[in-house]
């Protein structure tokens, strides 16, 4: 469905890979040959059934939005990634006023760590212990906004400790997970799906199955969106 769209969309990612982090030279975007299967089915735990080219992602990262939406979007992210903070803090909040909040959009977040960024790993264990008192999303921005002070400063953990105070409503519990290190199974469950689907470089987006590489700029996600929705309705 509207998969000449999606098609555009792509077209449009082989200029924004120059907007993607990744550890080696970048393949064009392309057709992944991945397909999004049982979108919008509830499972007993109350998430959301979502397989990706085989890949269950059931329970794996965060989800908004209404799942019966006739869009599906999933995006793969590396905290420590520059161009990960550029879709968070500029093009994902207009995206989520206009189509997430609206129902139009079914948008699932997986955080997982590509292995080329300073203190990644602390980066998304943080992000999860935030996630745990049911902070991630305020979590993710406070993360994206201090990027470079965790990344290049004397003290990222004391950095992350700092957003996280003006997230978390019990800051001694996220301490006490990020010592521990209790979420870093679910980073790794993630950073394996990643590595299944292909994933190689950030951030990465599967919009209903197609895999688009890079951050697009706000009009052409904006306007593909907008398109892929009107030919859903014809």
């Amino acid at each position: 469905m509207a998969g000449m769209e999606v098609r555009r969309l792509v077209w449009c990612a082989a200029i924004a890979i120059l907007t993607a982090c990744s550890p080696d030279a970048p393949p064009p975007a392309r057709d992944a040959g991945v397909a999004l299967a049982a979108a919008g089915t509830g499972t007993d735990s109350g998430a959301v059934r979502i397989v990706l080219g085989g890949v269950n992602l059931t329970g794996v990262g965060y989800d908004i939005g209404n799942p019966a939406a006739p869009i599906t979007m999933i995006e793969f992210s590396d905290f420590g990634c520059p161009y990960c903070a550029q879709h968070a803090l500029q093009t994902l909040p207009p995206i989520r006023s206009e189509f997430i909040d609206s129902g139009r959009v079914f948008y699932k977040y997986v955080p997982f760590v590509i292995g080329m960024f300073p203190n990644g790993e602390s980066a998304a264990r943080a992000a999860e212990c935030a996630g745990d008192q049911g902070e991630f999303w305020p979590m993710h921005d406070g993360v994206y906004e201090r990027q470079n002070d965790w990344k290049r400063g004397r003290d990222p953990v004391g950095v992350l400790t700092e957003v996280a105070g003006g997230v978390v409503p019990d800051v001694n519990r996220w301490k006490s997970c990020f010592e521990s290190g209790s979420p870093d199974p679910r980073t790794r469950i993630a950073t394996e799906a990643a590595s299944r689907l292909g994933v190689r470089a950030t951030p990465t987006f599967f919009i209903n199955g197609q895999m688009v590489e890079g951050a697009l700029p706000l009009g052409v996600m904006r306007g593909g969106l907008r398109a892929m929705l009107e030919q859903a309705r014809q």
